[in-house]
C-alpha cells in the first residue's frame, strides 16, 4: 500500500516523538535492578535533604524532592559547596542527567565518588529563564557505579559573588540524552563579566566591553571610560560589541549609556531582542536609554549582555566614547514624542499630518499651513533606505484607497507604503515637476491588514542616493463611494423627465406603444471603475412600481413595488458597472406618475471569499529576486524549486501574494533542504517580529509558522550577511488554514477549574476539586468542520496527569502524563472534531496548575492508492534495543527464533 501524506501530516508525525512519557514518583523506595522481581528503575532523583558544606555560605529557602532553591553570598569562600544525600544506590544503569534550573548566578555541577576517582563536573551559566540541560552519561556507567554524592559550587572561584539558584528537576533518567545534550566538563560560565552585587541602587557595566564576534571595533580603556574606533566594510553592518553582565536585575529599570562619538552615525544600545534605542550622536556627550520596563521580571534577569552598535546599519570608519554605562531604577529623560494620526471609525474622509524623519536626519519636514515642505539629503548607500513616516492608529478597513497629492521635481521618484503589523503594501512613482495626485488602491489588502494599519512611509530616492524637494499637499485616506443623480436620459424623447436637487424627481407619460420605454444613466468608467456594488433609494407612490435593470442586464434586473410613503433600497453586486435602466410601470401602457430617486451610490465592497478550512494552497512557484542576477529559479519534477545564488550581502528574493487567493488562510509551512550551515533568513509579510533564522542540517528543516493576521507576501534570503554562492531546495511551501481553539474554556462544575489568558496566548489552567471534574471547549462548525487533526501542547509540574477526549470520546480518549519538558498531545480524526473535555488529576481530589500552550486544529489530506491484493511480510529486521539481550535467528520457513538473556525491561 503506498500511503502520500502531505508534508503537515510528517511533521505532526514528528512531533508525536516529542511526548513526554511517564515517570517514576519521587516517594517509591529504591530497587534492585539485578532482581527480576523489583520494579523497573527508569530515575533517580537527587533533589530532597541537601546541605550547606560548611562555610555558611548558602542559605536554603527550599529543600524538597521537587526544588532546591538556595540564595548565596561568596564572601571569601571561593569553592565553598552544598552536597547532597549520601547516594547508595547503584547508579550505574542511568544515561543521563537531567537538570532544570533558573535564577541569577552560576553553579558547577559535580558527581563525586566513594573511591576517589575524579569528579566529572559540568558548569551552568544560570538566567530568568528556566533551562533544561541532559548531561549526556551513556558512556560513564562505571564511573555512575562509585557515584556516593553530587556537589554544587555556586559562583565556582569567586570572591564575594551572590545570587539565587532554583532547580527543579535533578534527576538521572535511563532514557538516552536527546534534548539539549551537554557532555563531561560543557561549561557556559562566562569570565569576562560585570556582576552585580544585589545591592547597590545603581549597577555600573562600564568595564569589560569586547567584540561580539567580527574583530570590527578597537576598545581601549582610559581611565574610567573607553574609546572605540571602528573600520566596518560590506556585510559588516550590524557587527556589534558588548559588555557581559550577570545579577538579578528585577529592580531595575533603565540601562543608560553616556556616548559621544562621530557626528551623523547612528548609535544603538540593545539589552534583549526588542528592547533597544537608537540615537544620532552629534559630538556631543549623549544620554542612550534604554526602557526595560516592558519586560518580565524573568526577561530582566534573563539579560547576559549589554549590546551597542556603533554606525548601526552602515558602512564606514567611525568612533565613539562611552563615558558611563550603568542601570537603575529611576531615570529622568526625554521620551520621543511623535503624534499619531488617530482615526474616530465614522469620517468618510481621514487627512494625514504630523510626519517625521525615520531616524537617519535626512529629511528637513516643515510644516506650511497645511502642508508639509520635505528637503532631503542621502549622501551614500547607508542611507538608500532611509525614511519619512506617518503614525497611525484605528480601523482603516473601510477605506479602500490614499490619495497622495505632491508636487515633486521632474524625474525624481518616491516610494508610498502603508505598513500594518500583518502586511504591508508599496507603490513606487515618477514626478513630473507639476502637482500630480496619486491614488494608492487598498483593495488588495486584506481585512486583517486595513484594521491594523499603523504607518505611512515615503522614501524618497528608494535604494539610492541624491538630494532634492517636494512638497506634500496632503495625504487622505478615502472611500471609493459615488454618488450619481444628474445624467438621466429618456430613451424615447418627452416619455421621462428630471427634475434635479437634493434627490431627483423622475415623472413618465407613457401612450399605448410606449409600455416598455426607459430612463438610462450612463456611467462615467474612469469615476466608477473598480467599484463593484451599486445602492439605489427610491420612494414612489403606493400601488406604483419600477423596474430597475443595472447594465441592462436581465441577470441584475430587480422590480420595486410601492406600498406605502417609505423608502425602498435595492443592493446589486456586480464586477462592473457602465448604466442603470429603469422602467416606470414595465409593461405597462398608456400609465403616468412619478417617482424619487434619493440616491444611488456605487462603490467598492470586498467580496465574501466562501471559506474551506481544508484548503491549502502550493506558494511554490512565482518567486522573484530583488535585484537582478542575485538568484535563480528552477522547478523539479516533484514539485519542489531548486534556488541558486550568487550575491554580495543582504539580497533578497520574495513572493507576493493575491489577497484573494489567501484569503483565511493562516498558516505558513516551508520545508527547506540543502548544504548544511547554510543559512536562511524567512521573512512572512517582510515583518521583522515574525522573521526566522534557519540553518540547514542533514535533514530537511521546517519553518512552520500559525499567524492570525494571514499572509500578504514572504521574502527570503541565503547566507546574507556576506557575499555568497551557493544552492538549497524548497522541497514544498504552502499556505493552509489552522483553527486555534485555545480559548473559551469553560468548567463542567463552577469552582473546579479557572483559565487565565496569558499575553503570549497560553493559557493557565488552575484547579481545585474532588475527584473525576471536567472542563471543556465546544468547536465553530463553521470553521472547525472537516479538520481532522487535533494538537495541543502542554506543561506543568512533572508527574501532573491530564485526561484528554476529543469529541468526549471514549475510543479518542489519551492519558498525558507532565513531565520536566511540554509535551504535544496529537490526534487524528477522518470525522474531525466537534468539541474536547479534559481533566487535571481526575481520579482523585487534587489542586494545582498546569500551562495549556496552544490547542489547535488542522487538516491533513490523505491520498491513498490501496491493493488490497498485497501482502508485506514485516517478519525481517527485528533489533535489541538493548546491547546483548536478544538474538535472532532466521529460519529457512519464513519464522524467527528469539532467544533472550535479559533483566527487566529490555
Amino acid at each position: 500500500m503506498k500511503n502520500r501524506v502531505t508534508f503537515l501530516k510528517w511533521l505532526l508525525v514528528l512531533a508525536l516523538i516529542l511526548v513526554i512519557t511517564a515517570c517514576k514518583p519521587n516517594n517509591e523506595e529504591p530497587t534492585d535492578p539485578t532482581d527480576p522481581t523489583d520494579p523497573v528503575v527508569t530515575e533517580f532523583n537527587v533533589l530532597g535533604n541537601w546541605q550547606d558544606g560548611g562555610d555558611q555560605v548558602y542559605n536554603l529557602i527550599t529543600n524538597t524532592t521537587q526544588k532546591l532553591e538556595f540564595s548565596y553570598n561568596k564572601g571569601e569562600h571561593l569553592y565553598a559547596y552544598l552536597r547532597s544525600a549520601d547516594i547508595t544506590d547503584d547508579l550505574s544503569v542511568f544515561k543521563k542527567l537531567v537538570v532544570s534550573v533558573e535564577g541569577s548566578g552560576t553553579m558547577l555541577l559535580k558527581l563525586e565518588t566513594n573511591d576517589g576517582t575524579p569528579a566529572k563536573e559540568i558548569g551552568l551559566n544560570v538566567t530568568g529563564i528556566k533551562g533544561t540541560y541532559e548531561w549526556n552519561l551513556l558512556a560513564s556507567s562505571a564511573f555512575l557505579a562509585k557515584v556516593n554524592k553530587v556537589v554544587i559550587i555556586a559562583a565556582p572561584g569567586k570572591p564575594e559573588s551572590v545570587g539565587q539558584i532554583s532547580i527543579t528537576e535533578l534527576k538521572f533518567k535511563t532514557a538516552v540524552a536527546d534534548g539539549f545534550i551537554i557532555n563531561d566538563g560543557f561549561n557556559n560560565i562566562p569570565t569576562n563579566v560585570n556582576e552585580y552585587n544585589g545591592t547597590d541602587q545603581i549597577f555600573n557595566f562600564n568595564d569589560k566591553w569586547e567584540n561580539f564576534a567580527e574583530q570590527t571595533y578597537t576598545i581601549v580603556k582610559n581611565g574610567n571610560v573607553f574609546d572605540v574606533t571602528f573600520e566596518k566594510g560590506a556585510g559588516f553592518e550590524w557587527s556589534t560589541m558588548l559588555s557581559r553582565v550577570q545579577g538579578n536585575f528585577t529592580n531595575f529599570n533603565f540601562v543608560v549609556l553616556k556616548v559621544s562619538g562621530t557626528p551623523g552615525q547612528p548609535f544603538i544600545a540593545k539589552a534583549a531582542d526588542g528592547v533597544e534605542t537608537r540615537v544620532i550622536l552629534d559630538g556631543t556627550i549623549q544620554d542612550v536609554v534604554v526602557d526595560l520596563r516592558s519586560m518580565s521580571l524573568a526577561n530582566k534577569n534573563a539579560i547576559q549582555s549589554i549590546f551597542v552598535f556603533g554606525n548601526a546599519g552602515r558602512t564606514g570608519n567611525g568612533s565613539f566614547t562611552i563615558h558611563e554605562a550603568f542601570m537603575t531604577n529611576d531615570y529622568e529623560f526625554v521620551v520621543p514624542v511623535f503624534d499619531v494620526n488617530e482615526y474616530n471609525g465614522t469620517d468618510p474622509e481621514f487627512p494625514i499630518g504630523f510626519w517625521y524623519d525615520g531616524g537617519d536626519e535626512v529629511y528637513d519636514i516643515t510644516k506650511v499651513g497645511t502642508e508639509y515642505t520635505v528637503d532631503y539629503d542621502k549622501p551614500n548607500s547607508n542611507f538608500h533606505w532611509s525614511y519619512m513616516f506617518a503614525n497611525l492608529e484605528g480601523d482603516f478597513s473601510k477605506f479602500s484607497k490614499i490619495e497622495f497629492v505632491i508636487t515633486g521635481q521632474m524625474n525624481k521618484t518616491i516610494l508610498l507604503k502603508v505598513e500594518s503589523p500583518v502586511g504591508v503594501k508599496e507603490v513606487p512613482q515618477t514626478f513630473d515637476g507639476t502637482r500630480q495626485t496619486f491614488v494608492f488602491d487598498l483593495s488588495t489588502m486584506t481585512q486583517a491588514q486595513l484594521q491594523q494599519l499603523n504607518k505611512v512611509v515615503l522614501f524618497a530616492a528608494p535604494g539610492g542616493i541624491g538630494s532634492g524637494q517636494f512638497t506634500l499637499h496632503s495625504v487622505t485616506f478615502k472611500t471609493s463611494d459615488v454618488e450619481i443623480q444628474e445624467g438621466w436620459v429618456s430613451l424615447d424623447p418627452g416619455v421621462y423627465t428630471f427634475a434635479y436637487g437634493d434627490t431627483t424627481t423622475v415623472t413618465y407619460n407613457k401612450n399605448e406603444t410606449q409600455a416598455w420605454s426607459v430612463a438610462i444613466l450612463e456611467f462615467d468608467p474612469e469615476q466608477v471603475e473598480g467599484l463593484n456594488t451599486m445602492v439605489i433609494t427610491l420612494k414612489g407612490t403606493a400601488g406604483k412600481s419600477v423596474l430597475l435593470k443595472p447594465n441592462d442586464s436581465g441577470a441584475l434586473e430587480q422590480n420595486v413595488a410601492f406600498s406605502d410613503n417609505n423608502p425602498v433600497t435595492i443592493t446589486v453586486s456586480a464586477q462592473a458597472f457602465t448604466k442603470l435602466v429603469i422602467f416606470g410601470e414595465a409593461g405597462v401602457a398608456p400609465a403616468t406618475g412619478s417617482f424619487e430617486i434619493i440616491s444611488i451610490v456605487l462603490s467598492y465592497v470586498k467580496p465574501v471569499v466562501d471559506f474551506d478550512p481544508t484548503y491549502m494552497l502550493d506558494i511554490n512557484s512565482n518567486w522573484v529576486p530583488l535585484d537582478e542576477g542575485t538568484y535563480t529559479f528552477t522547478p523539479n519534477t516533484d514539485g519542489s524549486v531548486q534556488v541558486n545564488y550568487t550575491h554580495d550581502a543582504w539580497k533578497f528574493f520574495r513572493q507576493n501574494f493575491n489577497a484573494q487567493d489567501v484569503e483565511g488562510l493562516n498558516t505558513m509551512t516551508l520545508v527547506l533542504s540543502g548544504t548544511p550551515g547554510t543559512k536562511l533568513l524567512v521573512k512572512p509579510n517582510d515583518s521583522g517580529t515574525l522573521e526566522q533564522w534557519i540553518t540547514l542540517t542533514e535533514t530537511p528543516s521546517v519553518f512552520h509558522l500559525v499567524f492570525e493576521g494571514g499572509f500578504t507576501n514572504i521574502i527570503m534570503a541565503a547566507d546574507p550577511e556576506a557575499p555568497a554562492t551557493g544552492s538549497f531546495t524548497i522541497v514544498s511551501a504552502t499556505l493552509s488554514y489552522t483553527y486555534d481553539f485555545n480559548d473559551d474554556w469553560s468548567s463542567l462544575d463552577a469552582g473546579t477549574y479557572t483559565f487565565t489568558k496569558e499575553t503570549n496566548g497560553s493559557v493557565t489552567v488552575s484547579y481545585t476539586h474532588d475527584a473525576w471534574k471536567f472542563f471543556k471547549n465546544t468547536f465553530d462548525d463553521d470553521y472547525s468542520a472537516g479538520l481532522n487533526t487535533m494538537v495541543i501542547k502542554l506543561s506543568g509540574t512533572p508527574g501532573t496527569k491530564i485526561l484528554v477526549k476529543p469529541n468526549d470520546s471514549n475510543a479518542l480518549e489519551q492519558w498525558i502524563t507532565l513531565g520536566a519538558e511540554p509535551t504535544l498531545f496529537v490526534s487524528f480524526n477522518e470525522a474531525g472534531f466537534t468539541n474536547i473535555i479534559m481533566a487535571a488529576d481526575p481520579e482523585q481530589a487534587s489542586s494545582g496548575s498546569f500551562v495549556i500552550h496552544y490547542a489547535r486544529l488542522y487538516y491533513v489530506a490523505q491520498e491513498i492508492d490501496f491493493d488490497p491484493t498485497l501482502i508485506v511480510d514485516v517478519n525481517t529486521g527485528w533489533m535489541e534495543n538493548d546491547p546483548d539481550t536478544y538474538d535472532f535467528t532466521y529460519e529457512t520457513d519464513g519464522s524467527v527464533t528469539v532467544d533472550y538473556d535479559k533483566t527487566g525491561w529490555a
